[in-house]
């Protein structure tokens, strides 16, 4: 690991875990840092302090984002610089991951409260190592070695002054439909889902455009309509009589917008935010460079990774 922001003096701290709940984790974890790297913590920071701070972001909305891996963390003032300990669990903790599997590589990472990004960045680097390495998909049906941590974060590189992009940020797509999904099966994937905007994608997988719950009640909608100030004289009309009538051809092509904008990895955070703010998207799709949809960014990932992180 190289450049201003590394993880402090190169090497982090790992330990095979005795803790077996993510609270005590998360102490053993903070205490081995302390005991081997006290000069991070400032001469008024106690590792009591540090492990409380941790907590508090753990538990008001879990770093577990399953498929065997957790990120506690804190931004703490006073903190010298990024460092970060890996720990090992062969049993596997409960960090309450969507997914269910037990956490078994915990990474708990500090940075100063004036490094604002520097724990996404670093998050999303681990996470790109471990997908290069293909440790990813072998974590939670594997038992891994502190041979295997060292190989993983030999590739980890972090840049505080790096601009965040949209790869430190997005999520995987949870549900898209095809072009062909017909009416009534979009509206029960996101009456059952909660979702009020979908992926539209083609047979190779690739973005064709979005569609919304809007969508669908727009189009029971008499063309008209956008010209009233007022519905008094037509309030009575059944807003989705046309709907039901044409529902079984429908499809949703005959729904979605195709000229719905998309971003790749490498758009930045403020192009994210322009798109939210001045263009009212309430979620924002990502496709690689062939097109191909990969992931998903709406208001609620900014709260969370951005100004809740």
């Amino acid at each position: 690991m190289q450049g201003a922001g590394a993880v402090s003096q190169s090497v982090p701290v790992i330990v095979y875990l005795k803790s077996r709940t993510r609270e005590a984790v998360i102490v053993e974890l903070v205490d081995e840092l302390y005991k081997k790297k006290s000069g991070l913590f400032g001469k008024n920071l106690t590792a009591e302090a540090v492990a409380g701070s941790v907590l508090s972001r753990e538990l008001a909305n879990s770093t577990g984002i399953g498929e065997g891996l957790a990120f506690p963390h804190a931004r703490i003032e006073g903190w010298k610089e990024i460092a970060m300990a890996v720990g090992i669990s062969h049993e596997g903790v409960d960090f309450f991951t969507a997914d269910g599997h037990p956490t078994k590589l915990i990474f708990l990472m500090i940075s100063s409260t004036e490094e604002a990004y520097v724990i996404l960045q670093a998050m999303s680097a681990v996470l790109r190592a471990l997908k290069e390495t293909r440790y990813l998909s072998r974590i939670v049906r594997e038992d891994i070695q502190t041979e295997d941590i060292i190989k993983i974060l030999s590739r980890v590189e972090i840049n505080p002054k790096e601009k965040i992009l949209v790869s430190h940020i997005m999520s995987p797509v949870v549900r898209s439909v095809m072009q062909e999904t017909s009416v009534e099966d979009l509206a029960h994937i996101m009456h059952t889902e909660h979702l009020d905007v979908l992926p539209v994608i083609d047979g190779e997988g690739k973005f064709c455009g979005e569609v919304s719950c809007l969508d669908v009640f727009r189009f029971g909608m008499p063309d008209f309509f956008s010209q009233l100030n007022t519905i008094s004289f037509v309030k009575y009309i059944d807003p989705f009589d046309k709907l039901f009538r044409l529902k079984k051809g429908l499809k949703a092509k005959d729904l979605y917008h195709p000229e719905a904008k998309s971003l790749n990895k490498q758009n930045t955070l403020m192009e994210v935010i322009f798109e939210m703010t001045v263009k009212g998207k309430s979620k924002l799709f990502v496709v690689d460079d062939s097109g191909v949809l990969i992931g998903v960014i709406d208001r609620f990932t900014i709260i969370d990774k951005i100004l809740f992180f």
